[in-house]
This record gives structure tokens, sequence and C-alpha cells, in this order.
């Protein structure tokens, strides 16, 4: 590769991102606005005194990453990858909807004995000072007798005691997983129903805009379902500011 063809990549790749954003600015728009939102949210000091709101706001920390990051994954013409997230988004508002459901601080509990449980494996393999190595140990011993097991003996793959298709059906969200989680996990697993690839002139092109709209437009959907929950307990957001998103969100004509 020259120089030449690495400045005309470029080129073309500022070229559509600016096209990306020209022909989706209205949905473009409805993610900023949830994500500024976000931002003067998640960094306000909250009190995290009880399992429940450490639980909680775990879910709500790793929303408002994953919503960053539909932003770049769109842009670019990224699809697949922005379905990856959109599905992440999904899945965690799952969890935020179990959470909050009924017997809020002990399964506020439970998902720390679960994610205690992954941390202690993952400071295994990766170099923490030693007094840092410690601490996370000593939060999984504390939390550990909270630890749900399969029939094996095994510590369960989902702290919630059943899988995400199930979970959707408890919360009565089972018309919303087949129509939404089903289609993003075609997406995502780049399968022949999911698949997100163009031709112009028969060349193929790694690049789309196909469904965009409906990736920014639903994984907002998702991150605003998470806030709620969690404005409901912290109380930092005037109510008026995610209200006016979501309506905004729910609103969205796709067809315009």
């Amino acid at each position: 590769m020259t120089g030449s063809d690495a400045t005309d990549g470029i080129e073309q790749n500022r070229a559509f991102k600016k096209q990306m954003l020209d022909k989706h600015r209205p949905a473009f728009e409805v993610w900023l606005h949830c994500a500024q939102l976000l931002e003067e949210s998640v960094v306000i000091e909250r009190r995290l005194d009880s399992a429940f709101a450490r639980a909680l706001d775990l879910f709500f920390i790793e929303m408002f990453k994953s919503h960053q990051s539909l932003y770049p994954l769109c842009v670019m013409g990224h699809g697949e990858d922005a379905a990856t997230i959109a599905r992440r988004l999904f899945e965690i508002a799952l969890q935020v909807g179990y959470l909050c459901s009924a017997e809020s601080e002990q399964r506020g509990a439970i998902f720390l004995a679960h994610f205690w449980h992954t941390s202690k494996e993952l400071a295994a393999v990766i170099e923490l000072p030693e007094d840092r190595r410690l601490w996370w140990e000593e939060q999984y011993r504390h939390h550990k007798h909270l630890l749900r097991f399969n029939k094996k003996g095994d510590p369960a793959t989902y702290w919630f005691g059943s899988n995400f298709a199930q979970l959707a059906e408890a919360l009565g969200l089972k018309k919303t997983y087949d129509e939404d989680y089903r289609f993003l996990s075609h997406v995502a697993h780049c399968s022949s129903r999911g698949l997100l690839l163009d031709k112009v002139d028969s060349v193929l092109q790694i690049k789309t805009d196909r469904l965009i709209r409906e990736i920014l437009i639903f994984g907002t959907r998702y991150a605003l379902w998470v806030a709620a929950h969690w404005n409901e307990h912290f109380g930092l957001i005037d109510a008026a500011k995610p209200e006016n998103v979501r309506d905004e969100a729910l609103g969205f004509n796709f067809k315009a």
C-alpha cells in the first residue's frame, strides 16, 4: 500500500461517516440526547450503601459504556458489531428488570456474588498489585456463600437462575425478546438472516447503513429503561429529562 492509497482510504472513511450522519441525523440526535443525559449522570456522586444499590450501579455503568459504543460503530457502518452492543444493552435491561422487580436486596447480593466469582478468575490471569488482588479475593470470599450452582455443582452461568429467554418471559417481555433479541442475535452471529452486506457494481461492501437507525433507537430505548430504574432508586436526574428523551425514542418515525 502506498501513501496515496492510505490517504485515499482516510478520505473515503471520512466521507462515509459524513454520509451516515447526514442520512440518519434524526436517529443520531436521539442517541446524542440520551448520551448527554447519561454523561451528566454517571459522574454524579451517589451512596452505594446496599447490595441492591451497588448491583444497580454496576449495571448502570455497563449500560453507559455500551450505549456510548453504539455511535462509533454505527457511524462507521459496522452494523453487525453495533447489533452485538445493542443485544448487550437488552441483556442489561432484562437483568435490571429482574433485580428491581422483587427481593431487590437479596437479588443484589446474589448478583455481587456472581460478579466477584468471575472477578476472582480474572484476577488470577492479569497482573494486579498484591494488595489489590487480595482485596478482590476478600470480596469473593465475603459473597461466595450466595453463589447459585447448577446440577453439576458448578456456579450457574447466569446469576438470575435461568436463561435470557426464560427471564424475558418471567418479566412479561416474551414478545420483545422474540422480536428484538432473536433479530439482534442473527445479526451479531452473522447468520444468513442477519448479515448486513450490500453490493455496489458487483463489489461486496463491508460497510452499510442498513438498520443503523433501528440499532441506534432500540439501543437507546434499552439504555433509557435501565436509566429509569437507576434514577428511581438514586433520584439524581430531573425526571423530565429522561422522559423527553424517552418520548423521542419511542415516537421515532422509521418511515420518515
